[in-house]
């Protein structure tokens, strides 16, 4: 039998037997301890019914679940193994900052300058100081524009100067791969960031059939050079368009064909370098509000000078932004956030994962039986097991002074996040709540679920080395969610 029938069978024959057991004799009736078993022997068997399946074989699958009323295993597949987690690396980079970090932690950037301003002209320069905030977006440099405009400031004299001495001078997190550094995925970890690190290029078919393209940049910046080889063709023979960055320099280039009367191919590419992308936005935007600065842009210090103003966002926003879309470099940040508050800058990935490994301990997890080498599960260095997910899972379902704001940050299924177009039948929507993870040959997906009786489940399932299509992968987790929240767990006896 193939894998999507066979899926749909056990779905539907579970879903009646399980189902089943709240309707039979009186409508009130409650299922008893016998049948509450009896239910998860029928889940274990629909389960390793779908992890037999022959396109499954090459694969290597580990699966916890749990029950969180009682703690009792309901399923468990190598769940002691070491796994690459891909992106449910992220649980433990948000489950640390969620501990660890002050409820009202704001990621702040700040502007200060000299003291010395006169008839409007700052004789002196002016600094930005970042901390790692993964959600400005080039708009919200006017709200920094405007505080310097507030002092009566036309003209600055000096320099823009950024100050980056918040994290340490590594871009990327260890194991990365050189050769996705155009990716905007793998950004350029910095302390001033704008725009996640990356720039969109647009490319639009000239007027006539072997006309160059036109090339535009967003946002527009005159410091990027564009190197452009596309061409206006029909002719199938030339290579497809590509766009991409070359390495180390914020050359962007642009070969192959585009059809004429073609839509607009958009790409989005990691910039290098990206505090002085960020300062040269800035300069743009204080030439927006009528500030003239005659001086460059370059990094330095900004100790003992005057506060002009700032712009923050929340821990809770970040953390939406690491789970729900599966930032990369908003874990990044925010794990060598979480080493510059707790031991002083500047903020290193190392010293951020020795305090989660410090936390992890603290809460009863094994941290000598994994290996965790960056916050956002790129680097194929990570290895963990199912057990010490569901025991990461466990214990913030546990913590009710910080559970709602880490559920909150996950995805939703059928709703939002990695898992907007996932589960979206009317059961499974809204009830499961998980991270999701992808890299080549491995997806992960870790979480909580609510049975069809409401009891609140733990799950990890974490799949690696597979040669075919992910979506294959996907559909297999999604498919054993089905089971979960169909599931009846109530052992209530009687009438």
């Amino acid at each position: 039998m193939k894998m999507k029938a066979l899926i749909s069978f056990l779905v539907i024959h579970l879903s009646i037997v399980l189902l089943s057991c709240s309707t039979s004799h009186t409508i009130d009736r409650q299922i008893t301890s016998t049948q509450r078993e009896a239910n998860i022997a029928q889940l274990q068997s629909a389960i390793d019914a779908i992890l037999e399946d022959t396109l499954l074989a090459l694969c290597f699958i580990g699966v916890k679940i749990v029950s969180l009323d009682d703690d009792q295993v309901l399923y468990a597949k190598n769940s002691n193994k070491l796994f690459h987690p891909a992106s449910n690396m992220k649980l433990l980079t948000s489950a640390t900052a969620l501990n660890l970090l002050d409820k009202g932690f704001q990621f702040r950037t700040s502007v200060y300058a000299d003291p010395e301003i006169d008839h409007g002209v700052l004789k002196g320069n002016v600094y930005i100081k970042g901390s790692g905030d993964p959600l400005l977006i080039t708009n919200d440099l006017d709200s920094l524009a405007r505080s310097i405009a507030s002092y009566g400031i036309n003209t600055i004299a000096g320099d823009l100067v950024g100050d980056v001495s918040y994290f340490d001078t590594l871009y990327w997190g260890s194991g990365w791969m050189w050769d996705d550094e155009p990716e905007p995925y793998e950004a350029f970890i910095s302390p001033l960031t704008v725009n996640s690190n990356a720039i969109q290029v647009s490319v639009v078919p000239g007027k006539k059939i072997g006309n160059t393209v036109d090339v535009f940049l967003n946002p527009s910046i005159q410091s990027f050079t564009i190197n452009n080889q596309g061409i206006t063709s029909l002719d199938t023979l030339m290579p497809e368009l590509t766009v991409t960055r070359i390495r180390g320099e914020n050359t962007i280039t642009v070969r192959g064909r585009v059809p004429p009367k073609s839509d607009t191919v958009k790409s989005i590419l990691s910039v290098w370098k990206p505090e002085l992308y960020f300062l040269e936005l800035f300069k743009q935007k204080l030439i927006e509000h009528g500030i003239t600065v005659k001086g460059g842009i370059r990094l330095g210090s900004t100790e003992g000078l005057q506060f002009l103003g700032s712009i923050s966002h929340p821990l809770d926003s970040v953390l939406h932004q690491i789970n729900k879309p599966s930032d990369n470099l908003a874990a990044e940040n925010t794990l060598k956030t979480i080493a510059a508050e707790l031991q002083g800058s500047p903020g290193t990935a190392a010293m951020g994962l020795s305090i989660m490994k410090e936390y992890l301990t603290r809460i009863g997890i094994d941290t000598a039986k994994m290996i965790l080498a960056d916050g956002s599960g790129v680097s194929f260095y990570n290895a963990i097991s199912p057990d010490a997910i569901i025991q990461l899972l466990q214990e913030q379902y546990w913590n009710k002074h910080t559970f709602q704001r880490f559920l909150e940050s996950l995805p939703i299924a059928g709703i939002d996040g990695t898992l907007n177009n996932r589960m979206k039948d009317a059961r499974t929507a809204g009830n499961v709540r998980a991270k999701t993870g992808t890299i080549t040959g491995v997806s992960t997906l870790s979480g909580y679920a609510w049975t069809a009786d409401a009891k609140p489940l733990a799950f990890n399932i974490m799949c690696n080395h597979f040669p075919s299509q992910i979506m294959h992968l996907r559909n297999m987790q999604d498919t054993i969610m089905a089971l979960l929240v169909n599931l009846r767990l109530e052992e209530k006896e009687g009438f």
